[in-house]
């Protein structure tokens, strides 16, 4: 089961809905779990558009969704999820046009 990976989802939406700050975010791979053994991830690619600074990522093994943590200037930290994509698929975050990527992964569905 991807308990570790439910469990940082469920800290990034925690922390999301109390306009809290998120110092970490869960790795892209799943290397310690061997039941989510399988997923693995290529290194996240920076992106700049007319949407401003994002990520995209593509992984391989299960469904799974990109996310950034993007900071903005006044120092202040969030979480944007990307589209939902399938195994072998790139997912895309965007942050807002003032904030940089801080970090970015992927966690499976």
């Amino acid at each position: 089961m991807r308990i570790r990976y439910r469990v940082a989802t469920a800290g990034i939406a925690l922390a999301l809905a109390g306009g809290g700050a998120v110092a970490e975010a869960a790795p892209a791979s799943a290397s310690g779990n061997a039941a989510a053994g399988s997923f693995s991830c290529d290194a996240w690619q920076y992106q700049r558009g007319t949407k401003g600074h994002g990520a995209s990522i593509t992984c391989h093994g299960s469904s799974f969704t990109g996310y950034v943590v993007c900071h903005q200037p006044n120092g202040y930290l969030y979480v944007r999820f990307g589209n939902r994509a399938r195994s072998g698929g790139t997912s895309t975050a965007w942050c807002d046009l003032n904030a940089e990527v801080s970090d970015a992964g992927a966690l499976p569905i």
